[in-house]
């Protein structure tokens, strides 16, 4: 039986299902893009140090953080999510949180400075960044206007900003 992603609407064409999917995943890019952003500035407005993501040299940005790591994530543990249905929410809490840890250990590792090694803050980071991508998925679901504003609007204001 087939689970519609938009649950108050079962009529929905499926176009408009996987555009609503899609709005939905780049609002919640959105959000953890501006939440660590907001993380960054402030870090280095209140210790005037600048701030880079795991400190690694400014290698990692937050943009990569967002969009290259956490929303491939947040990807494969929806589309596992779906490919196993019966899971209850303690399970699939479980399943965004593995795939948070081991997409961001392995990518964090990999494009980290030669030499640093394998860095476990960047598995913990990940996990609770695909944990919004999870709650966005039902916080987010309604505000169409709040989608695009998240999805669009809020990462081409700081984007130019550039934060490292």
């Amino acid at each position: 039986m087939r689970q519609p992603w938009n649950e108050f609407n079962s009529k929905m064409p499926w176009r408009m299902e996987l555009g609503c999917y899609a709005l939905n995943k780049l609002a919640c890019g959105g959000l953890v893009f501006g939440l660590l952003w907001m993380y960054c500035y402030l870090t280095e407005e209140i210790t005037g140090i600048p701030v880079t993501i795991a400190g690694n040299s400014g290698e990692l940005t937050a943009q990569l953080w967002a969009y290259g790591f956490a929303l491939p994530a947040a990807l494969a543990a929806d589309a596992l999510r779906d490919f196993l249905p019966w899971l209850r929410k303690p399970e699939q809490l479980s399943l965004y949180l593995a795939a948070g840890f081991s997409i961001f250990l392995l990518l964090g590792t990999l494009m980290s400075p030669a030499g640093a090694g394998i860095l476990w803050s960047n598995g913990i980071a990940g996990a609770v960044i695909t944990l919004l991508y999870y709650g966005g998925r039902r916080w987010l679901n309604r505000g169409y206007g709040v989608q695009i504003m998240l999805a669009f609007l809020l990462p081409l204001l700081l984007w130019p900003i550039g934060l490292q």
